[in-house]
């Protein structure tokens, strides 16, 4: 007699929302590490190696070998200063705040989704949310990053630290935006179909 197997579909909003929670307290739980226990210990900042105290200076290579302009050494800071420390945490705490923002309404928009209708004014609300969050948040956590680096990199390297900065969250940002106002048709469709029938 053969045995039939009956598979079940996967609910895949199901797995996503447990992936975004498990996602988001890795990331909480990153962060919370990093600002309780990882302020006085080691660390490594990495300096282009033509600006590392010298280390690419005359006599310290061959004649006919230079260093290339984009490659880096990491110098460890061994006993860092309270200082150090604070602006060692800027070069990446900004960015772990914004990817926590950002996952913690992608749980909600996913949690809404489940419970039934996901073309709601709340998600639309909550997309927008998200989308001018990541912008914003984004573009801020960046530029404190960078002048974090650059204010901890300043007594290492030869010469001013400097470089072409450029940040990718708008992108991300405009993505959410858009998606937003997909849904935002998909609510008025609704509206006008219930109002047809």
């Amino acid at each position: 007699m053969p045995i039939k197997v009956r598979l079940t579909r996967l609910d895949w909003l199901g797995l996503l929302w447990f992936g975004l929670v498990g996602a988001l307290l890795f990331t909480a739980v990153a962060t919370l590490f990093q600002v309780t226990v990882a302020p006085s210990a080691a660390f490594t900042v990495g300096v282009p190696l033509s600006q590392a105290g010298g280390l690419a200076g005359p006599g310290r290579l061959p004649d006919g070998v230079s260093v290339e302009p984009s490659a880096q050494v990491r110098a460890l800071v061994e006993e860092p200063t309270a200082t150090q420390s604070l602006l060692h945490m800027a070069t990446s705490l900004p960015t772990k705040c914004v990817v926590i923002a950002m996952l913690f309404l992608l749980v909600r928009i996913v949690r809404e989704a489940r419970r039934g209708d996901p073309f709601t004014a709340g998600n639309v609300r909550l997309l927008r949310l998200l989308g001018l969050t990541v912008i914003a948040g984004g573009l801020a956590a960046d530029v404190v990053e960078e002048l974090a680096y650059r204010a901890l990199a300043a007594p290492i390297v030869d010469g001013p630290v400097g470089g072409f900065f450029w940040s990718g969250w708008w992108l991300v940002g405009i993505a959410f935006l858009a998606i937003a106002e997909v849904f935002k048709r998909g609510v008025r469709m609704r509206v006008e179909l219930d109002g047809v029938i």
